[in-house]
């Protein structure tokens, strides 16, 4: 595993966000929407990324300087396998290039709808070192469907990885984690590593994929099980899959809005407000909304929606 290398910018801050962008230009364009976004509402939160090379990053989106604090790069062989790329694996290898104490990683398929800084202030003053949008649990008890986990059944899991019947399987979904630098988390994404990088479960066992590989959630799945941790929910992102809510409704209830999954998997509905927001937020500063939403969910690392 590759260490850290070429960490540029001001990135000894106690406390960040941290976002990913590799592969296509598209997760540069929305790594500055949702930094922009992050900005807006608060100009003094440290935000860096960690990316396949910051000369890349700013070729494909030289706006990204406005808004970016510090640079990260990753090497290729934590993001590509035989030459593919391979999200989940840099994901699952994340730890090592965190640049601050207290991190806040988010996918960069979302927009900020207010200051978020509340929730890395959250998170620390919990005392947590791990948190995550936490979806359910499970034990084997409660049989091989583990109808909050998409990825592969729960009695293969606990075959597959040798999982003991006391152990406890925790779903989450990665888009947003809160790191903090220490024993707990570094056990947590080292466990989640190994079993990612050494015994992953064969493709074809795998109830569903992500983008036709291995999604890291199911490893920090198992990985909460092995070391015996219950992660902090955090609740802060809303996802759509059909339009269930107003505006109003999501704005006042949920901090970051999500374009997650493949084309077709958030509503037209949504996208078209999200690119509003930018566009508007924008024009207040005189600048234009050039990347817009609509033209980077067609390249996203997903499955299109069945």
């Amino acid at each position: 595993m590759a260490k850290p290398t070429n960490k540029q910018g001001n990135g000894t801050a106690s406390k960040g966000v941290v976002l990913v962008a590799f592969g296509k230009p598209q997760y540069y364009w929305a790594a500055y929407n949702l930094a922009y976004s992050i900005k807006r509402f608060n100009k003094g939160l440290s935000l860096a990324l960690i990316s396949d090379g910051k000369q890349r990053a700013l070729h494909y989106c030289p706006d990204l300087v406005e808004v970016i604090d510090a640079y990260v790069d990753m090497p290729e062989q934590n993001i590509y396998t035989n030459k593919k790329l391979d999200p989940g694996k840099a994901k699952v290898l994340l730890y090592d290039y965190l640049p601050f104490e207290y991190n806040l990683y988010l996918d960069v398929d979302a927009v900020a709808l207010k200051d978020i800084e509340p929730i890395l202030n959250e998170c620390i003053e919990a005392g947590t070192p791990y948190a995550t949008r936490v979806v359910g649990s499970h034990t084997i008890k409660e049989g091989r469907d583990f109808k909050a986990m998409q990825w592969a059944w729960a009695n293969e899991l606990w075959q597959h990885f040798g999982l003991s019947k006391s152990d406890t399987i925790h779903a989450i979904n990665s888009s947003i984690q809160f790191i903090a630098k220490g024993e707990t988390a570094e056990a947590i994404y080292r466990t989640a590593a190994d079993l990612y990088l050494n015994n992953p479960m064969p493709l074809y066992k795998l109830r569903m994929k992500w983008g036709g590989g291995q999604p890291d959630e199911l490893y920090f799945n198992v990985a909460f099980g092995k070391v015996g941790y219950k992660p902090y929910a955090l609740d802060v992102i809303c996802f759509q899959m059909s339009r269930e809510y107003k505006y109003s409704e999501i704005e006042a209830n949920y901090s970051l809005m999500s374009y997650y999954g493949g084309k077709g998997f958030t509503p037209t509905f949504y996208i078209e407000w999200l690119d509003r927001k930018l566009k508007n937020w924008m024009s207040e500063n005189g600048q234009i909304h050039k990347y817009f939403i609509h033209r980077i969910t067609d390249y996203k690392h997903a499955d299109p929606k069945r």
